[in-house]
């Protein structure tokens, strides 16, 4: 099934030690993005789901340490896996069940660094972006500007929006007020739902609504025509396994 009922959704998810309210209600509203969709009147849409969860920390010797996953692979591997030996069958899954377990087991700990997980998302494996919707949905409950290693990412704010022109990704930020996030949500078919409160899990926010409505935004927005697929890794993902200051581990 091609064209305006296919989609590729990735929640990219910040995993830090306060967002169990956020995970927990994704678990327990995922199906409404579906009955979202599907609003539009057409009974069977072709949906692929993905998670890329993150959260880091700064060693004692100012080394950065990422960990991220997705629902089927970790670490090293799912870099490798978009980046160096491109294998697409390790993302991606039809099955809400699996997805909803695989998220469960995520920990909830460290720090984050949005705008670097938000780049590794937007190179997962899509389907062509003239047969199907790709969509990241970014959930954080922490500004940019209060995250670690701010100006490290901030200084490649403009290489991520031009990411997302050209891989043609309709893009959902709910996230506290934050000026970097605020750009972009400038982007063609961006939209940022900001809330009032940091650092509570996203608590606050009526997922049941919310992913109901992001449903029926992609179900009514049109397919691209041609797009890149070509991964473009703005935060040097290339040169990470070895290079001194930045260490790998595998959750």
């Amino acid at each position: 099934m091609a064209g305006r009922n296919c989609a590729d959704i990735v929640f990219c998810i910040d995993t830090s030690g306060s967002m169990q309210p956020c995970r927990d209600a994704i678990i327990s509203n995922l199906e409404k993005l579906l009955e979202g969709l599907k609003s539009d009147g057409q009974s069977y849409w072709d949906v692929r789901f993905d998670f890329l969860a993150f959260h880091n920390s700064i060693q004692s010797d100012g080394c950065a340490v990422h960990h991220f996953n997705s629902i089927k692979t970790s670490g090293v591997p799912l870099v490798n896996s978009i980046y160096h030996n491109p294998e697409p069958g390790k993302f991606f899954s039809q099955d809400v069940r699996a997805f909803k377990e695989a998220l469960g087991k995520e920990p909830l700990e460290g720090e984050e660094m949005q705008l670097l997980a938000l780049d590794i998302a937007l190179d997962f494996p899509w389907r062509a972006s003239s047969d199907c919707h790709r969509v990241v949905v970014l959930l954080t409950d922490e500004p940019i500007e209060t995250g670690i290693c701010v100006e490290d990412q901030i200084c490649k704010l403009d290489d991520i929006i031009s990411k997302i022109m050209k891989k043609r990704v309709k893009l959902f930020i709910i996230a506290p007020e934050s000026p970097a996030l605020y750009k972009l949500s400038m982007v063609d078919r961006c939209e940022y739902s900001d809330i009032s409160e940091s650092d509570d899990g996203l608590r606050t926010v009526d997922f049941s609504k919310m992913l109901q409505t992001i449903g029926r935004s992609v179900s009514v927005s049109q397919s691209y025509e041609g797009g890149t697929t070509t991964p473009m890794p703005t935060y040097d993902q290339l040169e990470w396994v070895g290079v001194s200051d930045v260490t790998w581990t595998n959750d």
